[in-house]
């Protein structure tokens, strides 16, 4: 009976247990292919660094670390006072120019009745000097009165002409046309231009957020100078976040966008979020950094590279809350599986044909 026993265990020693081995191993090596893990995985969050469009000196800042802001909340307010002063001259402008157009078409239409005048003295001085000449030919006018008459001729279209030339210099002034639109002269639309400018400056001095989000470190306190342009808040939006997964290239070839992600944040081990690939990166990460690897020179050592794959949650709603930088780890079903009877058939068709 004892004898029997160790046979027994024997018999399954040698046969079921490597057996169970084989088969639990072919399992795994069929099953293996189909996903693709990694745990080099990290939420990503848009990053906006909120600057000034002036120059100016803050006088109040609203926010502070980690608040969380809602798309047009107040940041930060900068003097509004040289401004105003801007906004006031800009308007002051505006009013002078309109009384400046209107007086130009007082003085065309002065020049023009001036005109008019001119050219009857000029007729009548021309009737003058022909009675003149005429009478200075029979010898009947002295020569003095002929030259009186010729000069005061010369002096009329001489004043003519000086009044054409107002008229023209004035009508240009006015734009060309003498009822053209007051709203509708390039003096006008300068100085409107300039109002504009000044008012958006006026508003310019309250920095809103240009999207929600969470608030990051502040540097910026009151009674600071800002320069235009200056990042001085940063904003990390909390409405968009993704995974960015950065796999082995060796690990891209069955990849495919569409396909089913589940993924385990290290913050929250006990929930899985369900997600896709959202698209797949058309070069590995070396190549978009600032210094892309230059391999065409010196020693060169194979390193595998990587590639970072987006992927998006389907139901962000009951995701927990997702902090930019946290790692994942993530699966990825590609759905492909070895064939373990394709396999055998291979290699017992190459062990053949050697033979």
């Amino acid at each position: 009976m004892r004898m029997r026993s160790r046979i027994l265990l024997r018999l399954c020693l040698l046969g079921v247990v490597p057996i169970t081995a084989i088969v639990l191993g072919g399992h795994y090596w069929v099953k293996s292919s189909r996903y693709v893990e990694t745990e080099n995985a990290y939420v990503k969050a848009h990053h906006l660094a909120v600057s000034a469009d002036i120059d100016g000196r803050a006088i109040r800042v609203l926010v502070k670390e980690n608040d969380r802001v809602k798309k047009g909340d107040l940041l930060f307010t900068l003097d509004p006072e040289p401004h105003r002063i801007n906004v006031a001259k800009a308007e002051a402008e505006l009013a002078s120019i309109r009384n400046t157009l209107t007086a130009l078409r007082a003085e065309y239409r002065q020049a023009v009745a001036e005109r008019a005048d001119a050219r009857q003295e000029v007729s009548y001085f021309k009737r003058v000097f022909d009675r003149q000449r005429k009478l200075s030919a029979r010898g009947v006018a002295s020569r003095a009165r002929y030259d009186e008459a010729e000069r005061n001729l010369t002096k009329a279209r001489q004043q003519a002409r000086t009044l054409d030339q107002k008229i023209l210099r004035v009508l240009a002034r006015l734009g060309g046309k003498l009822d053209l639109p007051s709203q509708q002269h390039p003096m006008y639309l300068e100085a409107e231009a300039s109002l504009h400018r000044a008012a958006l400056d006026l508003r310019r001095t309250q920095v809103r957020a240009p999207a929600a989000g969470i608030v990051g470190k502040v540097s910026l306190q009151t009674g600071e100078y800002v320069e235009e342009g200056k990042a001085v808040i940063p904003i990390v939006q909390t409405n968009e976040t993704w995974i960015e997964a950065n796999l082995k290239e060796t690990q891209l070839t069955y990849v495919k966008t569409g396909q089913s992600v589940a993924l385990t944040v290290d913050a929250y081990p006990d929930v899985e979020l369900v997600a896709k690939v959202s698209s797949i990166s058309p070069s590995t990460g070396g190549e978009l950094s600032v210094l892309p690897p230059q391999n065409a020179s010196g020693n060169w050592v194979k390193v595998v590279q990587r590639v970072p794959v987006r992927i998006e949650l389907l139901d962000k709603k009951k995701a927990p809350n997702l902090r930019a930088g946290m790692t994942v780890s993530v699966t990825i079903d590609t759905k492909r599986e070895r064939s373990l009877f394709g396999v055998v058939s291979s290699a017992l068709a190459r062990i053949g044909s050697s033979d």
